[in-house]
């Protein structure tokens, strides 16, 4: 996979695709039915994909400027602080002008356009997808509670779900010895340890002193522990981030790459038995990131792209990019992540039907059916289509008088932002304006609606344009936001430290580190080989 060349030709002809704009139309049916028996053959050819893989990715990291970017949310005008300050979430355009803010309708109104009135099925796109996308963008879309503004990320795919934010964090869940984390046995299955002192029923929540320091305890126990069960409660795993234990998602795959760090902790203790616990977990720790970062590309971005396109993970690609810039998260790259409308009314039938409140806070359910079980019913389950009109009712509305729902927040840290109109994110992503909401979507109920609401295509804002788009079956989503997620994961992605020229190599990895990255290429091969029932993993993105 490492070794073979780049070919020049790809990096000059996507550069200038990109530079010049161009996007491939949306295709005739015959065609669309016919490109993946073309495509499917052409990714098993190692020198063609390597080569098409390199097209991909320049094409899209090449979509827009690339970083720095002038401006964040920290100011209306460039300042040293704005270029170099990443405690503020970063943006693509500047805000918007008084006159375009004046034309913005109710925002009830517009969130009102979210809420699922029927459910809308995704054409193959599965639960565990959205569980996964869950728990990978929660690493470094992370919005500051106290000001809007600002963010708690590193903004890098670094595995902080299960080693934490911060060095300190991140020694309070290791074990001490054999480069592990710290673990615990639950009926014959490997498990973090519990976050929370054993207590008699009806006691108060005591964090273990191992990790006094790990989350903010009064944000963690009141507020997203606020309407958990105490069985769930009890069952709380000590991991990097403080929604770890939020939905079932978050649950089963923090489980997973636990059990693999764990896995090749042991693997490499076992070949290089001169090694310390450090270098065996530091060791281990730079192989997880880049598993991580080969299932984002290869799996996870694969799925997002038409027809399953068999894109690779090409080390060294950005080394001679101008987009290979530090990453800096920008707002509309967190906005566009919500993808709420992903979420089911349920999950299976009969008497494993899980209702939305089984999907939250319920430690309890996965620990008595199982993390194969489980992975198995959401990757047999559709995902809900994304688009507006397909949000659930319970992240639309509010569940309690006061309390903002997850829609309304949404929306209004999009208006906080001051966010330029859909049209500009277009022009500005290499796309054609759209001169009437005709041309946005076929859906005549939404179109008046929209209409009524903004009277004019240019007055249309983002974040409602960008899921208001149609898109055919062999999409997952409308041209803008497809554009907008390529390019941002490819070039956040990419450009990780690890996968750098010099970096790249035995002597971070070992031998037998590279060996498991080279053979590692889907979620289900890390499920499987940290399973007691390896023949009965089911994990798919596709159903």
């Amino acid at each position: 996979m490492f070794e073979l060349p780049r070919p020049p030709l790809s990096r000059q002809l996507s550069r200038t695709i990109g530079r010049l704009g161009l996007r491939p139309p949306i295709l005739p049916p015959a065609v669309s039915r016919f490109l993946p028996n073309v495509i499917e053959p052409l990714g098993k050819v190692p020198v063609l994909r390597r080569w098409l893989s390199q097209l991909v990715v320049n094409y899209y990291g090449y979509a827009t400027s690339p970083r720095p970017r002038a401006l964040t949310l920290g100011s209306d005008y460039t300042t040293w602080r704005t270029l170099t300050d990443r405690t503020y979430t970063g943006r693509h355009l500047p805000p918007a002008t008084l006159e375009q803010q004046g034309k913005w309708p109710d925002q009830a109104d517009v969130v009102a356009l979210f809420r699922r009135d029927r459910e809308i099925k995704s054409t193959d796109t599965s639960v565990m997808f959205m569980f996964f996308a869950q728990w990978f963008t929660d690493s470094f879309l992370r919005t500051s509670r106290v000001d809007h503004r600002r963010n708690t990320s590193n903004h890098e795919i670094d595995l902080c779900q299960i080693y934490g934010l911060t060095e300190d964090r991140t020694s309070m869940l290791r074990s001490e010895t054999g480069g592990r984390l710290k673990t615990q046995q639950i009926d014959g299955e490997e498990f973090p340890v519990f976050l929370f002192e054993p207590r008699q029923p009806g006691a108060s929540l005591v964090v273990k002193p191992e990790f006094r320091g790990l989350h903010d305890e009064e944000f963690l126990i009141n507020t997203i522990l606020g309407d958990a069960s105490e069985e769930h409660k009890d069952k709380v795993f000590a991991v990097g981030l403080e929604h770890g234990n939020a939905t079932i998602g978050q649950t089963m795959m923090n489980v997973v790459f636990f059990r693999e760090h764990n896995r090749i902790a042991g693997v490499l203790e076992q070949e290089y038995p001169e090694w310390d616990h450090a270098r065996l977990f530091d060791t281990t720790r730079n192989v997880m990131i880049v598993l991580t970062l080969k299932l984002v590309v290869e799996q996870y971005i694969k799925h997002i792209a038409p027809f399953d396109f068999p894109i690779e993970t090409v080390p060294f690609l950005a080394d001679g990019e101008r987009w290979n810039r530090s990453n800096w998260c920008a707002v509309e790259f967190n906005l566009l992540y919500r993808w709420h409308s992903l979420a089911p009314d349920a999950i299976g039938s009969g008497a494993d039907r899980l209702e939305p409140g089984e999907f939250r806070n319920n430690n309890p359910l996965v620990l008595r059916r199982g993390i194969e079980a489980l992975m198995a019913q959401c990757s047999r389950e559709r995902a809900g289509k994304i688009g507006l009109g397909n949000t659930p009712r319970f992240l639309v509305d509010r569940s309690q008088p006061g309390y903002p729902s997850i829609e309304e927040r949404t929306v209004a840290l999009m208006r906080e932002a001051r966010l330029r109109s859909y049209n500009e994110y277009r022009e500005a992503f290499g796309l054609r304006r759209l001169s009437s909401f005709e041309q946005l979507t076929s859906d005549l109920q939404l179109r008046r609606r929209l209409e009524k609401l903004y009277e004019n295509i240019d007055h249309l804002e983002w974040y409602v344009g960008i899921f208001a788009e149609d898109y055919p079956d062999y999409l997952m989503m409308g041209e803008l936001l497809t554009t907008m997620v390529a390019h941002d994961a490819f070039t956040q992605a990419l450009t990780n430290p690890l996968l750098a020229r010099n970096v790249f190599n035995e002597a971070t990895f070992s031998r037998a580190g590279l060996e498991i990255i080279e053979e590692t290429n889907s979620l289900g091969q890390i499920v499987a080989r940290n399973s007691t029932s390896p023949d009965e993993v089911v994990v798919e993105f596709s159903c």
